[in-house]
């Protein structure tokens, strides 16, 4: 996240050691893979939902957050099970019951429907992203890095340089320099990935990598915008200086739908794309 002025020293570390403890348990799940990776994502999937019902229905537990998490176990239970087909029609079926229910209640069926849609879907994703051949662990391991780059360089750069707002309105505390420093640092990660990879392809790569970094910060700022509308300053206090699960997983969500919705296009992922 890109902010202007210093960050106060007791939240940055509590912001490094969060990460101290997430990050190696999220590489060792996603290098596992199959039912490690889903119960990881899944857990991630939940921590979302609780967050999200609890926003925007203003409650905690019940039938939404049932439905939701009937959407994310059962879709990721299909993916680990090399059924990411059965998945993607199980949080459809989920979002349909959302929306009869919602609507027999009288209620707004939209916010249903994309609550569902938009915690399931790139968790099922980015597990199918992983049992990818070729490549699928090293483009999980690439997204994940290009997000996690992007989100704290454009943190630290925004709290040290400041200057013009990106999208004052939105996100008052975010600004260009921290935006333009993430898209050139995930395009370094990129060009060390396609190296490592062994593709020759490195420019194209390195665009993957910026449109997913940007991807990213979309992410953020549309994560901001639900919290203003819903008039929140964080979604939770789950983890530690970084906020809720969805404080800490905007960019991730919309950087793994482009990156799913880019092999779905090409049938390969970028990384892939000089093996043809």
């Amino acid at each position: 996240m890109t902010f202007d002025g210093a960050p106060a020293s007791s939240t940055l570390w509590l912001r490094v050691l969060a990460a101290i403890v997430l990050i190696p348990v999220t590489l060792a799940s996603a290098f596992l893979g199959g039912w490690i990776l889903a119960a990881w994502v899944g857990l991630a999937g939940l921590a979302m939902s609780v967050e999200w019902v609890q926003i925007v229905h203003h409650e905690r537990f019940g039938w939404r957050f049932a439905l939701h998490a009937l959407a994310i176990m059962s879709s990721l239970g299909f993916a680990a099970m090399e059924r990411p087909n059965l998945g993607w029609t199980a949080i459809l079926i989920c979002a349909l019951i959302g929306a009869v229910a919602s609507q027999a209640r009288e209620e707004r069926a939209v916010w249903m429907i994309l609550g569902i849609v938009y915690i399931a879907t790139p968790c099922l994703a980015f597990v199918w992203v992983r049992d990818l051949r070729p490549l699928g662990l090293e483009s999980a391991i690439w997204l994940l890095a290009v997000v996690w780059t992007t989100d704290s360089i454009a943190y630290g750069v925004g709290s040290l340089a400041g200057g013009p707002k990106l999208a004052p309105l939105v996100s008052p505390k975010k600004t260009w320099a921290g935006a333009i420093a993430g898209v050139v640092c995930a395009a370094c990660v990129s060009i060390l990935f396609a190296v490592v990879s062994g593709s020759a392809s490195v420019t194209s790569v390195v665009a993957a990598g910026i449109v997913l970094s940007l991807l990213a910060q979309m992410g953020d700022l549309a994560e901001s915008q639900l919290k203003r509308t819903f008039g929140v300053k964080d979604m939770s206090d789950l983890i530690p200086g970084h906020g809720g699960a969805l404080d800490r997983l905007d960019g991730l969500i919309f950087a793994t739908l482009g990156l799913a919705a880019c092999v779905l296009v090409t049938g390969l992922t970028p990384l892939a794309w000089v093996l043809r």
